[in-house]
């Protein structure tokens, strides 16, 4: 079974990044090379060549040769949603299996086993309140806010995730958030998996 992972806010390439986001590995030596590096191999240690992942914006700062140079050096099936700081992104969209502002999948128990229950998911690189199939248990993924709103998430009702690696779910993964730790994550939050009944008790019926 091929595994699914999901990642925002990368920011290859970015030389003010490790004065931005203190927290991440290499950040006192304030070295942009070196997280660079610290962030390909990550990524290659957890994501096979055959893998899904999905990249929920800010990826790289770099020029597009060289952000094209990086996409080849690193694994996996790649599926790309833009963020604001993604620029000329056509000279890379070949390097992608598919590129979106937003992106709805739906993944089941007879491909995923560790699932229940069927669950659908909407993937945009900015936090929403609302989103496709949010009344049915839709589960909205984002980056963008560098783990500046989990708080505000987690206190939420809604089934909504910060993925980026700033955020504290990348943190319990060790990078890169993979699909049964979403899961997992809605369960807790919800107290159940089913997300339909879940979201038709609590969201308020002018947010849907």
């Amino acid at each position: 079974m091929n595994k699914i992972f999901f990642i925002a806010d990368t920011h290859f390439g970015h030389k003010n990044v490790l004065k931005l986001c203190p927290n991440r590995p290499l950040a006192q030596e304030n070295d942009t090379v070196a997280h660079d590096e610290w962030l390909m191999e990550m990524w290659n240690s957890t994501v096979n060549k055959n893998d899904y992942i999905y990249i929920l914006g800010d990826f790289s700062f770099s020029p597009p040769n060289k952000t094209i140079t990086l996409l080849e050096r690193l694994s996996g099936r790649k599926h790309f949603i833009v963020g604001n700081h993604d620029k000329q992104t056509d000279k890379i969209a070949h390097l992608f299996e598919s590129m979106s502002q937003i992106k709805d999948l739906v993944f089941t128990p007879n491909i995923y086993p560790f699932l229940n229950t069927e669950i659908c998911v909407t993937l945009c690189h900015y936090p929403m309140v609302s989103w496709n199939k949010k009344p049915y248990g839709a589960i909205m993924l984002h980056g963008h806010c560098h783990g500046n709103i989990d708080a505000f998430n987690y206190e939420s009702k809604e089934l909504r995730f910060d993925v980026g690696i700033d955020g504290e779910l990348s943190r319990q993964c060790g990078g890169i958030v993979d699909l049964e730790t979403i899961y997992q994550a809605a369960i807790s939050k919800a107290g159940t998996d089913d997300f339909r009944s879940y979201s038709q008790a609590h969201y308020r019926k002018d947010l849907l």
